[in-house]
């Protein structure tokens, strides 16, 4: 697209597409963009009331502070002109707005595993014998195998990270592992 955006005879093409079509399609495109997002909070417990907390938040947050910005063309004023610049446009995004806030209270406003939908993505196996859960969990990674093996990837929520597996046999997840390790299970033992 962007090759055929700098030839001029594909440009004037895509300009004699009625206005009303782009509209549709936009409606179409970002309706799907909306789905797509709010069905990653499928293994979240929605019935928790941090988690509602932090998804009505971000999504109160993403509508106001741009809005807010966009009345106030000088509300940020650092004195260098380019960071201006860039501040202004991240806080005039309202994905850019509520996605910080999210992954930010997601990671500070304590809450257990199970709560946060970790155990269930974690559950989620790398490889399956027939190819299938492997070939799924490809939509999700990055280009040219950033994130699949570094070590950092399990520390930072927007990479995905595949812990190696040691054996055939099913274990359990990392996160529910790393969980009862430090609930001692709800056991004490004296």
């Amino acid at each position: 697209m962007i090759t055929l955006g700098i030839l001029g005879k594909f440009g004037a093409l895509f300009s004699t597409i009625p206005d009303p079509v782009v509209g549709g399609v936009f409606c179409c495109m970002f309706g799907m963009i909306t789905a797509v997002g709010i069905s990653n909070l499928q293994y979240v417990d929605l019935n928790s009331v941090r988690n509602l907390f932090i998804i009505g938040f971000a999504f109160l947050m993403g509508f106001a502070v741009p809005d807010y910005f966009q009345k106030n063309d000088n509300a940020i004023d650092t004195g260098v002109v380019e960071i201006d610049q860039i501040l202004t446009v991240l806080l005039k995004t309202s994905m850019a707005v509520g996605g910080i806030l999210s992954v930010i209270l997601d990671n500070l406003v304590p809450g257990t595993p199970e709560e946060r939908g970790l155990i269930q993505w974690q559950g989620i196996k790398p490889k399956e014998k027939d190819g299938t859960a492997m070939r799924d969990l490809k939509v999700y990674d990055l280009p040219f195998g950033i994130g699949n093996s570094w070590k950092i990837s399990k520390f930072l929520p927007f990479m995905p990270y595949y812990p190696e597996e040691t054996s055939e046999r099913e274990e359990e997840p990392v996160a529910l592992q790393e969980y009862r390790s430090t609930t001692d299970g709800g056991n004490k033992t004296s």
